[in-house]
């Protein structure tokens, strides 16, 4: 699959980690703080409703997922070592999720942060998977090509179809 690969670029929830049930356990974790959700929803000025979200998502959220995936998360061991396949064939790789808070999740899965290249999210690019655009500017920050370039990840309607959108090839991790 490595054959004329120059460049890597993995996704980070659910590709290096199998989150089974990791949703559920969010919601338990965090039923308290659904009346800030309400209290948003309630809200009509612009924006005071966009600093609660980002309150709630940057404070709360956020340092909850990093915890539970810390707490009943591991690295999938077939993703550790294509990650050691690459690092043996020099490949640069970055890692690109959806969700910030990128080198926290690494850290407690145990995954070193700098045998990558580049860590980004989709806030940092101004979009979500799939997003053209954000593709461009991630492989722009990584000086790859999208031809020589694979996309590995977990889902084949978002990490999928981001690699197809600028011509790149994609491995699914199921």
């Amino acid at each position: 699959m490595l054959n004329g690969v120059k460049n890597v670029v993995l996704d980070l929830d659910g590709t290096l980690y199998n989150k089974r049930g990791l949703a559920r356990r969010m919601v338990r974790r965090l039923w308290w703080s659904l009346p800030l959700l309400a209290v948003d929803r309630l809200a009509k000025g612009a924006g005071w409703r966009w600093v609660v979200r980002t309150r709630w998502y940057r404070r709360i959220y956020l340092p909850t997922m990093v915890r539970m995936i810390g707490e009943g998360c591991s690295a999938r061991e077939e993703v550790l070592q294509f990650i050691s396949e690459c690092r043996r064939k020099q490949i640069p790789m970055a890692v690109y999720s959806d969700y910030a808070f990128v080198p926290e999740k690494l850290r407690v899965l145990g995954i070193d942060a700098e045998q990558f290249a580049l860590l980004i999210d989709s806030p940092t690019l101004g979009a979500r998977k799939p997003s053209r655009e954000a593709a461009l500017q991630l492989l722009d920050m990584l000086h790859a090509e999208p031809e020589t370039t694979l996309f590995v990840g977990d889902r084949d309607d978002t990490d999928g179809e981001t690699a197809r959108l600028v011509g790149a090839k994609f491995m699914l991790v199921n």
